[in-house]
């Protein structure tokens, strides 16, 4: 059970306050013509928010309300209040029973609320719309507008049909998300009209931007080219004049210690004395070497022959013993004694040897030929008499060789020592002449060194100048200098490479000149005002673009609810048709108005009838009790599609006879199963499928009264 009761006062007829509780699926209201109980249909449809007066019967607000009589005063306002059961939360709202109220006041203002709280009408028509439920939709069918859905127009109908199948909540969101576009729409075109005004001063104002901020880098790299090339000048500067001053030092120590080194070898002990002493001894050595060779010579010579002539002797006499064995031997003795001899004396080169050779020679030839002729034992004694003499005279000779050998010795070993003395000289001589060469060619360098400096000196002197002219340049530019060297991101190289790249950024930042930081507020704010104005476009837009895509799947929602629910409509609406008329035939068909083909043009819908044993398919032949049938098939079917919570039946089967009452009583009660329904009738079989019935009166003082009656009172009271 949804609908629990309603609640009249001051409204139209019921100037008291009544009240209709509903405790059956079907509850009927009945009462002779002109009682008032059609004012509790129109009821409902004010308190659910209608605001047709028309559809209500009145053609002003103020005809709503009671507007009394000489026996009951009238009222100030009409109120109606509705009770709904919402333990199922049929109506999206956390109660489990739901009050709505409407009051109308006589200056034209009208009031709603939920459960006591004031809230819009919008608020009322959303909650309602999302049960199936509202002011003039398909579930509150008056008397005479039965036949409203047959005799509506194409658009009129599937607006209609579009309630009954609960499309009235999505037409609402459309509606709104239209509006919200059409908002969007007007907020984009006035966003983007102002940023079309701000848009070029922005663009000059971000030129001078540009501008600023490139002299305000010329400015910042001009500072610190100033304060890398002062500071880094000062330092350069400090570090030559001081490197230069040490240098000059140390070069005019050196140049004293070179030119002190030349005056003590010139007043140095002198060597041309060691070297003649030496030269003389040598010569010296040399007479007396030549004398003791001549000497020796001599000895050696007169040696020789005494050597010859002993040899003689003793081959004389080997002879003796042997004398045929002698003679081969002999000579060949003598001749290796020769060829010896000869060869000791080209070793030694010394041919005086030789004089022994040949006296050897000739002692050999007279004594080998005496001995030959003779034999005798005297000259035997001779040969060794001889011999012994010979041999002395030889020890004598050798004794004075070996002293004059000796003699010699000691004469070498003079030589060599007179020899090294006068290379010492020498090289005295050669070391002292290097030394002087090598002092001056220092001196030279020296003196060019210190030639040098003197240059350089002059040139830091200019650079002290330039740096002077340079600081004078940054004091009047406000360059403080003073905290030391500024970290560039360039490598200048030296420092007339930093004064040219200081020169062409003066020469940049005068170009520059005429824009100032008074521009910096005004595009701040300039900035500021687009940034927020491009931001609420692009917001804007996106706006734009999602409630077109809420449109979109709005549209296919309805669409596709819609033609399922023709589907279904269209499968009752035969079956109630075939019902009613015991056959026959009944479709709505959808179709686009006055031919047109744009698919923007809604699709109207037209209502197809064949009743049985006839051939006529057109509405406007039908007779009235066969439009009311048809009227009554049509609204049941689509109240079977998407059932309301309740419907309410106005007379509707005021124009039906007997059997089709019979029937329509039938339709009733099937109705019952899925909504609850309030019957408003005179029809005796209408009022046998209500569980309920009340009476509705009216006296002499024109209030209508509200009585529970039993079903043979309600015939009387009926009638």
């Amino acid at each position: 059970m949804y609908l629990k009761s309603i609640e009249l006062s001051g409204f139209k007829s019921f100037a008291k306050k009544s009240t209709f509780d509903f405790n059956s699926p079907i509850a009927g209201v009945v009462g002779p013509n002109g009682s008032g109980k059609s004012n509790a249909a129109e009821a409902f449809r004010f308190v659910l928010g209608e605001q047709s007066m028309k559809a209500m019967r009145t053609k002003r607000g103020a005809d709503l309300i009671w507007v009394g009589n000489e026996h009951y005063p009238k009222a100030n306002r009409a109120r109606v209040a509705v009770v709904f059961d919402n333990k199922d939360k049929f109506l999206n709202i956390d109660f489990d029973e739901v009050h709505i109220e409407r009051i109308a006041h006589r200056d034209g203002a009208h009031e709603y609320f939920i459960n006591g709280s004031k809230v819009r009408l919008k608020d009322v028509t959303e909650l309602l719309s999302k049960a199936n439920i509202g002011a003039s939709g398909h579930h509150i069918i008056s008397q005479g507008e039965a036949d409203r859905i047959l005799n509506a127009t194409p658009m009129e109908r599937r607006a209609m049909i579009e309630e009954a199948l609960g499309l009235k909540t999505f037409h609402f969101k459309k509606i709104e998300s239209e509006k919200k576009l059409d908002t969007v729409l007007e907020n984009i075109r006035e966003a983007k009209m102002v940023r079309r005004e701000l848009a070029p001063r922005l663009e000059v104002l971000k030129q001078k931007m540009v501008q600023l901020e490139r002299r305000r880098t010329l400015k910042k790299k001009l500072h610190d080219l100033f304060v890398f090339y002062i500071t880094s000048q000062s330092k350069q500067i400090a570090d030559k004049k001081e490197n230069t001053l040490l240098r000059k030092r140390q070069l005019q120590a050196e140049l004293e210690q070179y030119r002190n080194a030349q005056v003590e070898s010139k007043s140095g002990v002198d060597n041309q004395s060691k070297l003649d002493d030496a030269r003389n001894r040598i010569v010296e050595i040399d007479i007396q070497e030549k004398e003791l060779a001549k000497e020796k010579s001599t000895l050696e010579h007169k040696k020789g022959i005494l050597m010859g002539r002993r040899d003689a002797l003793s081959d004389v006499e080997i002879q003796k013993k042997d004398t045929t064995a002698v003679d081969a031997t002999v000579v060949k003795e003598v001749l290796a004694y020769i060829k010896d001899s000869i060869r000791s004396a080209s070793e030694k080169k010394d041919f005086s040897l030789l004089s022994g050779v040949i006296a050897h020679i000739d002692t050999f030839q007279q004594k080998y030929l005496s001995a030959k002729g003779s034999e005798s034992d005297e000259q035997t004694k001779r040969t060794d008499s001889d011999s012994a003499s010979i041999d002395s005279d030889i020890a004598k000779l050798e004794n004075e060789i070996a002293i004059i050998e000796t003699q010699e010795e000691a004469l070498r070993a003079a030589r060599s020592n007179a020899i090294a003395d006068l290379q010492k000289s020498h090289e005295y001589e050669r070391e002292k002449e290097r030394k002087q060469n090598e002092e001056s060619t220092h001196i030279t360098k020296i003196q060019d060194e210190l030639q040098s400096l003197s240059t350089k000196e002059q040139k830091i002197q200019r650079d002290i100048e330039k740096l002077t002219t340079m600081k004078h340049r940054a004091e009047d530019l406000g360059v403080d200098y003073s905290h030391g060297v500024v970290a560039m991101d360039n490598d200048y190289g030296d420092g007339e490479d930093v004064v040219i790249e200081i020169e062409k950024t003066q020469a940049l930042l005068n170009e520059s000149e005429g824009v100032d930081e008074s521009i910096v507020s005004e595009y701040k704010d300039i900035e500021a005002r687009y940034n927020i104005i491009n931001n609420e476009v692009g917001d804007l837009e996106h706006s734009r673009k999602t409630i077109l895509n809420i449109l979109a799947d709005i549209d296919t929602e309805i669409a596709t609810r819609f033609n399922e629910g023709m589907e279904k409509i269209n499968t009752e609406f035969h079956s109630f048709f075939t019902m009613l008329f015991s056959g026959g035939h009944s479709k709505l068909v959808v179709e686009k108005q006055n031919g047109e083909e744009d698919e923007h043009i809604k699709e109207g819908i037209q209502v197809e009838v064949q009743l049985p044993r006839k051939k006529a398919t057109s509405l406007e032949v039908l007779s009235g009790g066969e439009r009311a049938l048809t009227s009554i098939a049509l609204i049941f079917a689509m109240s079977q599609v998407n059932p309301p919570p309740f419907i309410i039946l106005d007379e509707t089967d005021a124009a039906l006879d007997e059997a089709n009452s019979r029937r329509y009583a039938q339709m009733v009660q099937a109705l019952s199963d899925k909504s609850q329904l309030i019957l408003i009738t005179h029809n005796r079989r209408t009022m046998e499928a209500a569980g309920e019935l009340y009476g509705v009166t009216m006296g002499s003082d024109g209030i209508s009264k509200l009585l529970s009656v039993k079903f043979e009172e309600a015939l009387s009271v009926a009638k």
